[in-house]
């Protein structure tokens, strides 16, 4: 998930007695496991009406929060560190981090600001001059952050603790039970009560966390009737070590079972707790990992279900998994405790995994692997090697690992292992999943790993030569170093008024409500009486003819009002672009079929899954080059060159995904057919009902029916000399707008206006509207510092009023970067009317303050209300005739990146980034050099990892946060600067700036090709060295396969057409 709704769960254990404090998302945390729990959100700790809490000050005052939705997450996040360790190391900090999603700020500044708490916080601030230009890197002063005191934390009630009978350690508790419409959740305080409940209810889940049940029930429509919640049962509480140096495990959070593993020398699964973030691990009990099979097989433990019938022991080897999440443990029986045995002499273990982003990612592939070595000798006693990933269970390399016993571990069992390995682990070419040759080759490079890490252990342990050092890198566990960073800006010059804040960093004017959760956003919008909610149909086939639409099962469904489809906005509405009337087409997965209304948003949801649809398929057309080979004739070939080269490049989809849900708004321009219907249907269902409708798009739904950006095929000839001059070039570019004639097919002309409203109050306080839109960019604050310029006046006087067209009509869309530079001079025109007006009655007093100006005023009937008005200056361009004047004025940036590849899995580092960025003469650095790094690291996710999946009926796969990855935390470079360009004022633009936002993103290109650069090198090393194709995204899986070794030539790729994969790109 993304962690924008994280909270602190605090709980008192009389196992440890003592209060525990984690980390969870609201979003999956069930209300009724709350029995006995304190939670704690962002509101509770601070507010801005009396104090803000240290960790929503120094986020906020550090820059750390632009649109803010994920700030009350983050603030969470850092609070509950803090409340576990006061004085955190660095690393805490990120690692507390993990499971936290930011799409705005680039992460940064959010470290830097926590940086303070750190124990060696490393904190750098400087000023150097060049000539008369001083140049900063001071954004804010650590200084006058208020202390961290401890002792001022809110107790935990004491009432959750009264309720526990210390005696033998047993709780005074009752067993609880909440009933809803449809599930029934059980909470048993006994061993007996919980074997007797699963006996009575065999199909019942178990569930601690809800990290697994509770993604299953809200996004796969499964429904659990019966669950069972043993998180208070003492017996499966506890970690238990016995005299023969096992260690029993029973149900304990994984955190805290991490903990205990780093205390002693147990080599097991500890090199795996990467694999899922706080919030994750703090819930997640591990014994239930078992349950759900998702644990890898190498140590064979000991597990003993039980049930009413008593209690067995079974060894969790091949036979345990006995099919796609499922075990040999009854249904009836519960999973009591888990028996690990410590690890051996000559015994070594390690686990990998390889996953689309390294913070918070289920793995494409996971591997166990231990063997164990006759007594003094490097010969192989015994082997397991366990893979996930590779089937529907997890599996062992059971032939392999035969052939491996008694063999000694040298070169010749490395080289028989994987072509073993790649005979055993193979998978169909229509595998689940996708990348097939990738997971296959990931086999082998693990393996490989593994290899080498025994090796060099061996080595050591027996004294022998350490025969490893050309591929010694392979077995270096991955490691992050601290960011350093340091950002550079000109200062404002000497002389100008303290009051005059353009140019100086300052503070985002809406961080502080953000980092207390005081910020209000679209669902935040209270209730209306009587409100109705809306959910969407849409349709689950790409290609199809709507036979029929049924509601009728809808119609049982608790709380149904109506349904409104298509034939309902006949009258209203003339649906074009392929809309669906009745009985008409649907041309792509997530088209919009109707509606359904209900009294809640659950109720809803149900009712509209209910909807039953009958189709009549057509033949899709998914990808671009399907449509191009229908539409495009062939190119004939040039002459007159000694060679000619013909290719294709491909870029990808991109989500923007940001992570504010979609609401219902109404936007003067850019509504696509989409958006149109949308509104129409929630006009229509308003007018035939008479009550307010709300509609509220989860993340899956917005993405599956908003699309992406548009992915470009291009097609390019050159012809060259033997000398290499260029002497033709043809290119042609083909853009997949997907189903619907949007911003793809042309845009309609855009003028470039802006408006602006100025209110200037008697006690001298101004309100000022524009037509802008603040999406966390910071415009408003810049417009507030535009406003402080012209009118003279601190900005403390400036307040700003929500943009609406009741106010400022007829507004430009709030786009393209141009933003500050349109509604920044409409603002200065306003304030220059109400000046001119001023100007008498300064003159007559010119020693007089603002104030005193103001009430002249409006004594003497002045008015103090103006509006503004700018257009862009003769900007236009005939695309037919190849003249115009595109742009007012051109941004300019570049970058420098340096990374490492990891050749035998494809993963990355980030390692360091230099961005210099003209701005003209920045109006606000902070917000500026913010806009700069998240838009790079936006950029570094369209660059290496985010990718709209589709399977070849049209299916997005890549719906949420579960499988559509953006750069986390742990992604930004390890060094990462950035600089301002100094003394280059842009004479277009409100007080000489620039936009900023958009044009930085594309810088994030140098990571690609750096990347490519040195997959070249991995070439070079294994002997190619002709040209290679890398498409964006670089993920790990293009990363990988396009590092040609040994490995990939094991696993080489089924021919395109014998095949129907299981994605396919658009």
């Amino acid at each position: 998930g993304c962690g924008a709704c994280t909270v602190m769960i605090s709980k008192y254990d009389p196992f440890q007695k003592k209060i525990l404090h984690h980390t969870a998302n609201a979003c999956l945390f069930p209300i009724c496991a709350l029995h006995h729990v304190a939670v704690t959100t962002v509101e509770g700790i601070g507010n801005t009406k009396s104090r803000l809490h240290p960790a929503q000050e120094r986020i906020a005052k550090s820059h750390g929060s632009q649109c803010g939705f994920c700030t009350p997450g983050i603030v969470m996040s850092m609070y509950t560190l803090l409340r576990n360790k006061p004085k955190p190391k660095m690393e805490d900090i990120e690692d507390a981090f993990q499971g936290n999603l930011c799409r705005c700020t680039g992460y940064r500044p959010i470290l830097e600001g926590y940086r303070t708490f750190a124990v060696v916080s490393g904190f750098r601030q400087c000023s150097k001059r060049s000539g008369r230009t001083v140049m900063s890197s001071s954004l804010f002063d650590s200084s006058e952050f208020q202390p961290l005191d401890p002792t001022q934390e809110p107790i935990f009630p004491p009432e959750l603790m009264v309720r526990w009978r210390m005696a033998n350690c047993q709780p005074d508790l009752k067993q609880v039970c909440f009933k809803g419409e449809r599930v029934m959740w059980i909470q048993p305080t006994t061993l007996q009560e919980l074997v007797t409940l699963k006996s009575q209810y065999p199909n019942a889940k178990l569930v601690v966390g809800n990290t697994e049940v509770g993604i299953e029930m809200r996004l796969k429509n499964m429904l659990y009737p019966v669950i069972l919640a043993p998180a208070w049962i003492p017996e499966m509480n506890a970690v238990q070590h016995t005299e023969t140096g096992e260690e029993k495990e029973r149900q304990y959070l994984l955190s805290e079972w991490e903990l205990q593993y780093k205390r002693k020398t147990v080599s097991y699964f500890c090199s795996c707790f990467s694999h899922a973030c706080d919030q994750v691990r703090d819930m997640l009990y591990h014994i239930y990992s078992f349950h759900s099979s998702s644990e890898i097989l190498t140590h064979s433990p000991l597990i003993s279900p039980c049930s009413t019938e008593g209690k067995r022991t079974v060894t969790m080897d091949e036979k345990f998994f006995t099919g796609y999440r499922k075990t040999i443990v009854k249904p009836e029986e519960v999973l009591l405790s888990v028996e690990i045995p410590y690890s051996k002499e000559g015994e070594y273990f390690s686990a990998f995994k390889q996953a689309y982003r390294r913070e918070d990612d289920i793995a494409i592939v996971t591997c166990g692997m231990r063997v164990l070595f006759q007594h003094g000798t490097s010969r192989v006693q015994e082997v397991k090697l366990s893979y996930g990933g590779m089937a529907p269970t997890t599996i062992l390399a059971l032939k392999t690992c035969q052939e491996l016993t008694g063999r000694d571990w040298n070169e010749k069992l490395l080289q028989d292992a994987c072509h073993l390995l790649a005979g055993e682990m193979d998978l169909s070419p229509s595998a689940p999943g996708g990348m097939v040759e990738f997971r296959r080759t990931l086999t082998l490079s693990f393996f490989f790993k593994f290899y080498l890490t025994v090796l060099q252990k061996l080595s050591k342990h027996q004294n022998g030569p350490v025969s490893v050092a050309r591929e010694g890198s392979a077995t270096e566990l991955f490691h992050k170093d601290p960011i350093a960073s340091t950002q550079l800006f000109q200062e404002v010059p000497r002389g100008q008024l303290v009051e005059d804040m353009v140019g100086r960093p300052l503070v985002h004017v809406s961080a502080a409500k953000q980092a207390c959760g005081e910020a209000v956003y679209c669902d935040d919008i209270p209730h209306y009486e009587n409100e109705l909610y809306l959910t969407l149909v849409t349709s689950t086939k790409a290609h199809a003819k709507i036979l029929s639409v049924d509601a009728s099962e809808a119609q049982s469904v608790p709380g149904f009002v109506c349904f409104v489809s298509a034939k309902d906005l006949l009258h209203v509405y003339t649906l074009t672009d392929g809309g669906s009337k009745s009985g008409l087409q649907v041309t792509c997965v997530g088209h919009i079929i109707g509606a359904v209304i209900a009294d809640t948003q659950e109720h809803s949801r149900r009712a509209a899954k209910a909807v039953k649809i009958k189709y009549e398929e057509l033949k899709p057309i998914v990808t671009i080059q399907v449509s191009w080979l229908r539409s495009v004739p062939s190119i004939s070939s040039q002459s007159s060159v000694n060679f000619a080269i013909h290719t294709w490049l491909f870029s990808h989809v991109f989500s923007h995904s940001m992570w504010e849900y979609s609401f219902l708004l109404l936007s003067p321009f850019f509504l696509n057919c989409i958006v149109q219907f949308r509104v129409c249907l929630i006009n229509v269902s308003f007018n035939r009902i008479g009550r307010p409708v709300r509609c509220m798009l989860d993340r899956d739904e917005d993405m599956l029916i908003s699309g992406g950006r548009h992915p470009f095929l291009g097609r390019y000839k050159v012809g060259f000399m033997k000398n290499g001059k260029v002497k033709s070039l043809e290119v042609s570019y083909y853009s997949n707008g997907g189903n619907s004639a949007d911003l793809s097919h042309g845009v309609s002309k855009i003028n470039f206006l802006a408006g602006a409203l100025i209110h200037v109050y008697t006690d001298g306080s101004v309100l000022l509207t524009h037509g802008g839109t603040e999406m966390g960019q910071g415009l408003h604050t810049k417009m507030i510092q535009v406003a402080s310029r012209s009118l003279g006046i601190p900005t403390s006087k400036i307040y700003i009023s929500e943009t609406s067209t009741n106010t400022v009509p007829n507004t430009s869309p709030t786009a393209a970067s141009v933003s500050a530079d349109i509604n920044g001079m409409a603002v200065h025109n306003a304030c220059q009317t109400i000046l001119k007006r001023l100007e008498p009655i300064k003159q007559a007093n010119p020693k007089g303050s603002w104030e005193d100006w103001i009430k002249t005023a409006y004594e003497n009937c002045i008015s103090l209300s103006a509006t503004g008005f700018y257009r862009i200056p003769d900007v236009g361009y005939n695309f037919e005739t190849n003249k115009g004047k595109p742009f007012h004025y051109f941004s300019y940036g570049v970058a420098c990146s340096e990374v490492e590849i990891d050749c035998l899995t494809g993963d990355h580092k980030n390692i360091r980034t230099d961005i210099v960025m003209d701005v003209g003469t920045s109006l606000n650095p902070a917000i500026d050099i913010g806009q700069i790094e998240g838009a790079f690291v936006q950029g570094i996710g369209l660059f290496t990892m985010e990718e709209l999946r589709y399977s070849p009926e049209g299916n997005l796969y890549t719906r949420g946060p579960g499988m559509y990855k953006i750069p986390a935390f742990g992604d930004i470079p390890t060094e990462f600067y950035v600089s301002l360009l100094r003394d280059c004022p842009n004479s277009k633009a409100i007080y000489s700036s620039k936009a900023v936002g958009e044009p930085p993103l594309f810088l994030s290109a140098s990571v690609f090709y750096a990347i490519k650069d040195a997959i070249y090198s991995a070439r070079e090393d294994s002997g190619v060295t002709e040209p290679f194709r890398l498409d964006s995204p670089a993920t790990p899986e293009r990363i990988r396969n396009a590092c040609v070794d040994t490995f990939t030539k094991m696993c080489p790729s089924a021919e395109p057409g014998t095949f129907k994969p299981w994605s396919v790109r658009v």
